[in-house]
């Protein structure tokens, strides 16, 4: 396993498996106990295979059109295209019957009615994800908070990976306790995105000042604009964790997985 193609430390004491919770499904109390204590939930097979397939053949077919995928190839194994290049890509998630139907009724939507004891309701907007083999697609570590810190915090992320996905694919990894880490989720975690995209000029006003001053910029100012212009923590997973303690986890995911997160 590489990220951004370094060598990722798969001793024991860097790297290890997520810790599934299908056995509390109908124990809200234990679920609710899990997330405080993991925070995360990961259920293995809980969604329907054959919705998540139906769902993937939709998203492909939109690649194969966008030139992304290799029509000589069969279709499903969403081989790309030879100097092709993606990453994120939200507009596959729009105006998509089969991935909403997916992701924003049946088995998903009992899960999250259950789990908070009550209705429910998502984003408008899906975070969607294709991206093509290469180092410079990598998901740098982040919070979700960043990117949906307005109004309620009582918010969950469901990562569903829409195929099956060995360790060397490159599928989410969650670093242990990172939801613990009250100096992160004081500093970085109070960041706020979309208020540092709306205001452009903020960035602005701190270099101004530093310069009125006659000074460089401060750690902190640097540390400020880079957080909060990009919404990442860092760019590097693998110093990421050397910095904050913990282990990287993962699993070799299946289509019908759910990964279930909170915003730390």
């Amino acid at each position: 396993m590489t990220y951004s193609g370094n060598p990722v430390d798969l001793s024991p004491s860097a790297f290890g498996s997520l810790r599934t919770a299908s056995d509390a499904l109908e124990d809200r109390e234990g679920l609710d106990l899990s997330m405080q204590r993991d925070g995360y939930l990961y259920l293995p097979n809980y969604l329907n295979r054959d919705e998540v397939a139906t769902a993937r053949r939709s998203v492909l077919e939109r690649l194969r059109n966008q030139g992304i995928v290799d029509d000589q190839a069969p279709l499903m194994e969403g081989k790309v295209k030879d100097q092709a290049h993606m990453s994120f890509s939200p507009d596959l998630g729009k105006d998509n019957p089969h991935l909403h139907g997916l992701l924003y009724s049946g088995p998903m939507m009992a899960f999250y009615e259950f789990f908070l004891g009550g209705p429910v309701r998502h984003f408008d907007y899906t975070w969607f994800r294709a991206k093509t083999p290469g180092t410079s697609t990598a998901t740098h570590p982040h919070y979700d908070i960043v990117f949906m810190g307005r109004g309620t915090q009582n918010l969950y992320t469901s990562w569903t990976p829409l195929g099956d996905m060995p360790y060397g694919m490159g599928g989410l990894i969650v670093l242990e306790n990172s939801h613990r880490q009250t100096e992160v989720r004081n500093t970085y975690g109070r960041t706020d995105v979309d208020r540092f995209c709306e205001n452009k000029g903020e960035a602005g006003e701190i270099v101004t000042k530093a310069r009125a001053e006659g000074r460089p910029l401060t750690p902190e100012e640097r540390q400020s604009i880079r957080w909060n212009s990009s919404g990442r923590y860092s760019t590097d997973a693998i110093a990421a964790r050397c910095d904050l303690g913990g282990r990287w986890l993962s699993a070799e995911f299946k289509m019908g997985d759910l990964l279930v997160m909170s915003m730390y």
